[in-house]
Order: C-alpha cells, then structure tokens, then sequence
C-alpha cells in the first residue's frame, strides 16, 4: 500500500513538472524560427546560389573554350579508294569578355540576390514580429478582463447579500448578472482570435503543439520610456531594397560593356593530326592554324542596346527615388506616432489614478448605499478599459518600433528589446 501511494505522488509530482515545462518564446526566437520555416526565405538562398553558378560560368566563358574533334572520311574515286581519318584540337576566344570582364554582370545579379534575399527576410521577420505583438495585446487584454471578471464575482456576492438583508433591490443583482455574462462573452470571442493567432504563429515557425506556447513578455513600460531611435541619411543606406536598385543600375552600366565586347574579335586556333590514305598525296602531316574573327556590319544593333541600356538606368534611378519617398514617409509617420503615443500613455497614466480613486469611492459609496448599482458598474468599467488602453498604447508603440527597426534593417535591435 505504501509503495502504491508513493508510486502515485511520484507521478503526480512528475507530471506536474511536465506541465510546468511548458514552452516559453522570446520575439527574437519566433523571428529566428519564422526564417528557418519560411519557404520564401528557401526560395531566396537558392535564387542567390543559382546567381552565384551563373557568375562562375560567366568567368569561365570569358576564358578559351576548347574542343575536341574527330573525323573519319572515306573517299571512292576511280581507280581507287582511300580513306582520311583526323585527328583536331580548337579553340576559340572571347578577347572582350575577356579584358572587358564581362562576368561583372553576372556578378552583380548575385549581388543583387543577396540583397533580395536580405529584403525576405526582413518580411518574414516583420510579419512575425507584428503578430507576436498582436498576441501579447490579446493575452493582456483576457488578462485585464478575467481580472475585472473576478471583482464582478466578488460584487455579485456583495450585491446579493445587500438584496437578502432588505438594503437593495433584486435590480442591482441581475444588473450585476448581465454585465457578468456579457463580460464572459467578450472573454469568449477573445479567446476564438487567440487560439486563431496562436494557430498562425505555430504554422510560421513550425510548431506543431501551438495551443502550448507561451509568449515571453515585453518590457514595454521600460521601452516606451526609451528615446526615440536617431533616424539619418545614413540609415537609408543599409535598407536593401534601396542597396539592390544601386546594384541594378550599376549593372545596366556595366551592360553597356558587355555589349562593346560583342564588337571586339573571337581568336580561333586548331591544331592535330591528318592520316591521309591518298596514294597521290604526300602522306600523313600535321595541322596548325589561327584565325581572328570579327564583326562587320551588325545593322546597329550596339547602339540600340546601349539605348536600352540607358533607358533602363533611368528607369530603375525613378524606381528608387520613388521607394526612398515611400520609406522616408513611413519612418516619419512611424516616429510621429511613436512621439504621440508617448503623449497620450502619459495622459492614460493620469487617468488611471483618476479612475483607480474614482473606482475605490464608488466601491465604498455602493456599499454604504450612497450610489446606485448602476454607477459603481460604470465605475469598473472605467478602471478597466483604462488599464486595457494603457496595455495597448504602450503594445502599438513597441510595434511601430519593431517595424522602424525591421524598416531600417535593424534585426539586432529587436533582439534587445
């Protein structure tokens, strides 16, 4: 019997543990999680090798191309047959794309690459940072709910009491009863998004058990308290998509090189060996040959690729501005909220002491029978959705500073946070 008893406190003891090791996520881990899931990320790296091979192959292309050849022929003349049987080696080479350098192009395409893959991930991280957030506000808000559920409960069994010693009214308890249900209905629908939102995180990084996570919070008091990041011409320079349309142009200048190495000559050279069967002939001997090839006349298709070319470069030079006032007016509306919120959790920190003394006297007055069911309600209410406001003012400025950094190309930031 004993050993029984103990076998039981041993597994109940056990599977307590179990469920007290239950999975804790930082943002940076969720980020971190969400890019190694990610398929377009995957899809990234291998665009970025392929551009890498295509760099290699375009440097090899630049060198002598050499090929082998053999031949066997049989010629039947009268009156006689012989065969000729060869043996060759040639060579051909691009002198432009060889001191040209023509592989620079294919250079820059793995440049650019990298700065598009660079550019995913920094969207997969947006995308999954701003959901983190979005399930924080959710699990502070039941939090803040479940909290104002319990003083109702507590208020029920006062307000009952009160009804069954004569001092009020059977109205103050269904009151009571009503707000409490409409409360668990509010608490209901909440729970609905966050299972949903929790469902689409798991899916992000790959969690299979997504009802188990638990997020790890955010100092959110102490970061709201922090100045705003410093925002400079120099911060423009590390956003890739801005690096990439810089690459990009300089390809198209690099472009019109390659198509002055289209106008250079090919150098061609062969040499092997000929079994000459002829009996009239000399006999067997030995090749050796070089040429030059060039362009005559390519009906001016240099020039008009040169124009293209140019056409290109101004096109991708407006692309850019156009994306750099985009950016640029969304980092400032993102520091012009930042700098309002900080204002209004001010005010919300006032009126929380307000509604927090203004809650203890309705408290006290209700019970003393100096105010109405009705008013102590209101009261609550207030208390609670100005600690829920607090909650998510001080939530939505640490989201528009998670997008500045992630904006900015700032990942390294978000892990201090």
């Amino acid at each position: 019997m004993k050993l029984f008893t103990f076998f039981l406190l041993f597994h109940f003891f056990l599977n307590q543990n179990l469920s007290a090791q239950k999975t804790i996520l930082s943002l940076s881990n969720c980020i971190d999680r969400s890019k190694k899931n990610s398929y377009l990320i995957n899809a990234g790296e291998k665009k970025t090798e392929a551009a890498q091979k295509r760099y290699q192959r375009m440097r090899s292309q630049s060198l002598p191309q050499i090929a082998g050849e053999m031949s066997s022929s049989y010629h039947r003349l009268e009156p006689y047959s012989f065969n000729q049987n060869s043996v060759l080696l040639t060579a051909d080479w691009s002198l432009g794309d060889f001191f040209l350098n023509t592989a620079r192009l294919a250079k820059q395409d793995k440049l650019i690459a990298e700065k598009d893959e660079e550019q995913q991930h920094l969207d997969v991280s947006l995308r999954c940072a701003l959901l983190y957030i979005h399930i924080l506000q959710q699990q502070e808000r039941d939090e803040l709910l479940q909290q104002r559920l319990a003083l109702l409960d507590a208020h029920y069994n006062v307000a009952k009491a009160l009804w069954q010693s004569g001092n009020r009214t059977q109205f103050d308890l269904l009151q009571t009863d009503a707000e409490i249900n409409r409360l668990k209905e509010d608490i209901t629908y909440l729970e609905i998004d966050h299972q949903n939102f929790l469902q689409e995180l798991g899916q992000l990084i790959n969690d299979k058990n997504a009802g188990e996570i638990e997020l790890q919070r955010l100092e959110t008091e102490q970061i709201c308290n922090q100045q705003l990041p410093e925002f400079s011409a120099e911060t423009m320079k590390r956003i890739p998509v801005l690096e990439s349309f810089d690459l990009q142009i300089n390809a198209q200048q690099i472009y019109t090189r390659t198509v002055t190495a289209q106008q250079l000559p090919h150098l061609n050279w062969a040499g092997g060996f000929m079994q000459d069967g002829d009996p009239t002939g000399d006999g067997d001997y030995w090749l050796l040959g070089i040429g030059i090839a060039f362009p005559l006349f390519r009906w001016n298709v240099s020039g008009l690729q040169k124009q293209q070319s140019t056409a290109l470069q101004q096109a991708l030079n407006f692309q850019k501005q156009e994306t750099e006032r985009d950016i640029t007016i969304t980092i400032n509306r993102i520091r012009n909220k930042m700098t309002k919120l900080k204002d209004v959790i001010q005010l919300q920190n006032q009126r929380l002491s307000t509604t927090e003394n203004a809650y203890k006297i309705a408290e006290a007055n209700y019970q003393a029978g100096l105010m109405t069911n009705l008013e102590y309600l209101s009261a609550q209410q207030q208390l609670n959705e100005t600690r829920i406001a607090i909650q998510e003012t001080q939530l939505a400025y640490v989201s528009e500073l998670v997008q500045y950094y992630i904006i900015t190309n700032q990942p390294d930031k978000i892990a201090e946070l």
